[in-house]
This record gives C-alpha cells, sequence and structure tokens, in this order.
C-alpha cells in the first residue's frame, strides 16, 4: 500500500513538470512571436522617428517597465540638446539622470484607477557618437509598486518627435492572467485587465518559467538592438 501511494505521488510530479515543460514552451512561442512582431516594427521606422519601444511586466506586488529609445540619425540633432545639456560633447552622469527622470515623469501608469509613480531601476546610455551614427539607444528600467486588477500605461513623452511600440509581456507563470490588450493607433498606450491566482505552492515551476520569461525578454530587447536603424 506505502509503494503504491509513493508511486501515485511520483507519477503526479512528474505530470506537473511535463505541465509546467509545455506551459514553458508555449510561453517561449508566444514571446518569440512578440519579438517578431516588434523586430518587423522596429526595422521598419524612418530615420526621422525618435522609436520609443516599452515592454512591461507584472508581478504580485507591482510593475516593471522597461523602455528603449532610439533616435534615428536625421531626428538625432534636435535630441541632442535635449541630452547633452551643456552642449560639451558627452553625457555626464547628472545629464543622464536628468534625462532618465524627465523621462519618468511622462510615463503615466494608471492601476485600479490610481496613478502610480514610476521610479527609475536602472539606465544605460549609448555614447553620443553612437547615437549620431545610428547606432546607439538609451535603455531604462523602471518600477511601479502598485498592484492591482486594471492597467493603463501611455507614452507622453517627446510626441512631436517619435513613434511608439508598446506590449505587455505576460508570461503563463505565477498564475498571472492578462484580459485583452488594448492600444490606441499610434501605440502610445496600452490598457487591459489582469489577475493572479492563489500561488500554487510548487515554488521550482514558478522558477521554471520565470527563467523562461527573463530568456524571452532579453530576445525581445536583442531582437530591437539590432534592428533600431
Amino acid at each position: 500500500m506505502v509503494r503504491a501511494a509513493g508511486s501515485l505521488v511520483a507519477l503526479r510530479l512528474l505530470a506537473l513538470r511535463l505541465l509546467a515543460l509545455r506551459l514553458l514552451a508555449l510561453m517561449m512561442v508566444a514571446l518569440m512571436m512578440v519579438a517578431l512582431m516588434l523586430a518587423t516594427s522596429a526595422s521598419a521606422h524612418r530615420l526621422d522617428e525618435y522609436l520609443q519601444a516599452t515592454l512591461l511586466g507584472l508581478t504580485r506586488t507591482g510593475v516593471d517597465v522597461e523602455l528603449q529609445l532610439t533616435p534615428g540619425i536625421a531626428v538625432f540633432p534636435s535630441v541632442l540638446p535635449l541630452l547633452d545639456r551643456n552642449l560639451d560633447g558627452r553625457l555626464s552622469p547628472d545629464e543622464e539622470t536628468s534625462y532618465a527622470q524627465w523621462v519618468a515623469k511622462d510615463l503615466e501608469l494608471v492601476i485600479d484607477g490610481e496613478k502610480a509613480p514610476l521610479r527609475v531601476v536602472e539606465m544605460r546610455f549609448s555614447s553620443l557618437q553612437e547615437m549620431h551614427e545610428g547606432l546607439g539607444s538609451i535603455r531604462l528600467k523602471l518600477h511601479g509598486n502598485h498592484a492591482g486588477t486594471r492597467l493603463a500605461f501611455r507614452n507622453h513623452h517627446l510626441p512631436e518627435l517619435s513613434a511608439y511600440l508598446v506590449n505587455c509581456l505576460a508570461a503563463p507563470g505565477d498564475g498571472l492572467t492578462v484580459g485583452r490588450q488594448e492600444r490606441d493607433e499610434a501605440q502610445r498606450s496600452i490598457g487591459f485587465v489582469y489577475s493572479f491566482e492563489p500561488s500554487p505552492g510548487k515554488p521550482w515551476i514558478s522558477w521554471l518559467v520565470g527563467l523562461g520569461a527573463a530568456a524571452a525578454g532579453g530576445l525581445v530587447l536583442l531582437v530591437l538592438r539590432r534592428h533600431r536603424t
């Protein structure tokens, strides 16, 4: 009887592992399709546009925002004085911080009808020379602590110069369900409902799916970087 019970438990664990692997495979396919879509749009963007590509990530405690800003060669002279305010030909840490905070203020995140401030947690700036040649970009990671069930996001940064992309990476891990994503025509804004199921109590499944989501997210950003001109 004990041996039979042990075999049943083993079979159930095996079934859970197979289910997790199947969910991971489906998630990777979906995220690779997102990457392909973003790559197609990014590769087609004109040189006279400031491309701003946003990826939203949902957690049980808040929202992560990754933003990649890529100035086209023709529009860079208009962006340069906004970055290099003293026009000395280089970006100082203060100038980078000032610009990143400006962008953060221009991003509007609303959770359940309440504005959720975003704070910059990481920033990477290519050199001005790389941007001048159309090979550089600005990458920002931001975080909002608000959690809820309804999300609305809008990018207000430099609309007169910019083209936009926005997407939510909704991995099927940790019990996350995301409703239909509604965007405006310019892809400056996105809105949807979402929810989290109670934790299944299988941390290795969440870890496995989370690892896949991180890898796929990195793929999306890599594709964007290779197609920014």
